[in-house]
């Protein structure tokens, strides 16, 4: 399911305690920039493994560099019972208001 940057914001603001920010760039990438607080899990590098990890019961908000992989990483995740949301890329998130770090 889509969202726009402001939902996601708005849906990380009225429950932050229960939504995750799931970055699924690459390591390097959330290296360079990142949104405050954001996990990062790399959809290239045995995506399906690590959200075994996860935990089922929070709510995440997917989001990469453009929207591509967030997507994909979007569906995998219903399928297998989690409350996903591909929220776009990064930028879309930065333009929405969360605060971000770079380096």
């Amino acid at each position: 399911m889509r969202i726009t940057g402001s939902e996601a914001r708005e849906k990380y603001m009225a429950q932050s305690d229960k939504v995750v920010l799931l970055d699924v760039r690459t390591p390097a990438e959330h290296g360079q920039l990142r949104i405050k607080g954001s996990q990062n899990v790399d959809f290239y590098n045995g995506f399906d493994r690590q959200i075994e990890k996860l935990d089922k019961s929070k709510t995440y908000i997917v989001f990469c560099a453009s929207g591509g992989r967030s997507q994909a990483a979007t569906g995998l995740m219903r399928s297998k019972g989690f409350e996903a949301f591909n929220a776009g890329g990064v930028g879309e998130l930065i333009q929405a208001g969360f605060e971000y770090e770079r380096g």
